[in-house]
């Protein structure tokens, strides 16, 4: 079966639509609902990035949290949590776009987008949300928001034959302008440039929810807080790639730059990637998601996507900023925003793995010394 036509209204058919629902949750209210198209489907044939429509080709690393996304909305699954860990330039903000525009368009639920500050929130409503609907008529039908007690500052109005839903784009450091709108789906983005003391304050929004999901993404600078701790406190998910030779598998950005060779294929102008064990060639495209086995925080799913795991981010253009990395400093960066690792530099906090390591025997020899 192909994708849906661009001007798609709601109607899938085939082996890829679901069955139509008796009824969707919004707002603590439950509502009849037509049949949806999983969300993957959506943000193929309705948003749009620079040069076309919106794919997963070098991307496919993503689909399992879209696709895992898509089964808690379908199932109506309530007080779910999904948090990624991410690299830069990975295309996951586009999801989150895609995501609330499915909720509030698709699903008939009310969205929370929480940035930074508010200036941050006015610029991506302008230039990020409007911009990723490509179906005009999906466009028009967006207005600005009016909701009793609400700022209408950054919300957005659905209007439709239930009533309107709305998206609120909104600067977390003036949660107070949502105090009077009910969520159903939290969407966090930058999470370590949010105010710590408005995070918690913000899950109040999903108390009237049936659904209550939240999801959370950042490029973490905080080891142990923000975004880390939000991906340690669920199932811990990492990109492993096989190696054909000696049957390994790899966790690309632990052992980075040990996984960097030369070349490792003709169609690869600079350096390639290689089994850290044999020196054989790796696809980083051909890995697998496993969480840690260890039990994370019930329905909380979280995920680590540094570059390697996104062949839509060019590998040369990787190593030459790993090569061009020479301070500390440098070298943290890059571990933050290309291989999703937070590390916070020469301001890196003393944690419990410091004061371990700081309290084992070291190799010391001592001796009397006369003066």
């Amino acid at each position: 079966m192909g994708k849906p036509a661009p001007g798609w209204r709601g109607r899938i058919v085939g082996p890829r639509a679901e069955r139509p629902h008796q009824e969707v949750i919004s707002g603590g209210r439950r509502v009849r609902s037509r049949a949806a198209p999983p969300l993957g489907v959506f943000l193929e044939s309705e948003i749009g990035v620079e040069g076309g429509r919106y794919g997963f080709t070098g991307r496919e690393a993503l689909r399992e949290v879209v696709d895992h996304l898509s089964e808690i909305l379908r199932l109506g699954l309530p007080e779910r949590t999904v948090s990624v860990l991410k690299g830069t330039q990975i295309g996951m903000t586009t999801v989150a776009i895609g995501l609330a525009l499915y909720c509030v368009r698709v699903r008939r639920l009310n969205v929370g987008y929480f940035l930074p500050d508010q200036d941050f929130a006015n610029r991506f409503g302008d230039t990020r949300i409007r911009t990723a609907i490509r179906n005009p008529r999906f466009s028009a039908a967006m207005r600005d928001g009016r909701y009793k007690g609400a700022s209408s500052k950054g919300l957005k109005e659905f209007p439709g034959p239930d009533g309107s839903r709305f998206l609120y784009i909104l600067g977390l450091n003036e949660i107070g302008n949502a105090i009077s709108l009910p969520l159903d789906v939290l969407i966090r983005d930058e999470v370590d440039d949010l105010p710590p003391e408005n995070l918690a304050w913000s899950n109040d929004r999903l108390d009237a929810s049936k659904i209550a999901l939240t999801f959370n993404l950042a490029m973490g600078r905080k080891p142990g807080g923000g975004i880390h701790a939000m991906y340690e406190d669920g199932d811990r998910r990492t990109w492993r790639v096989p190696c054909l030779a000696c049957h390994e598998e790899w966790n690309l950005e632990e052992h980075w730059p040990g996984a960097l060779g030369p070349g490792a294929s003709p169609e690869l102008a600079g350096p390639g990637l290689v089994c850290p064990r044999c020196g054989a060639s790796l696809s980083r495209a051909a890995g697998r998601w496993v969480p840690s086995g260890e039990p994370g925080a019930p329905g909380h799913a979280s995920w680590r996507i540094s570059q390697l795991a996104v062949e839509a981010i060019r590998l040369d253009r990787i190593a030459a900023k790993w090569r061009a990395a020479r301070r500390p400093s440098e070298r943290a960066k890059f571990r933050c925003s290309a291989l999703a690792l937070p590390d916070g530099g020469e301001s890196q906090p003393i944690d419990a793995a410091l004061l371990r390591l700081l309290r084992e025997p070291s190799p010391y020899s001592m001796e009397a010394v006369h003066l």
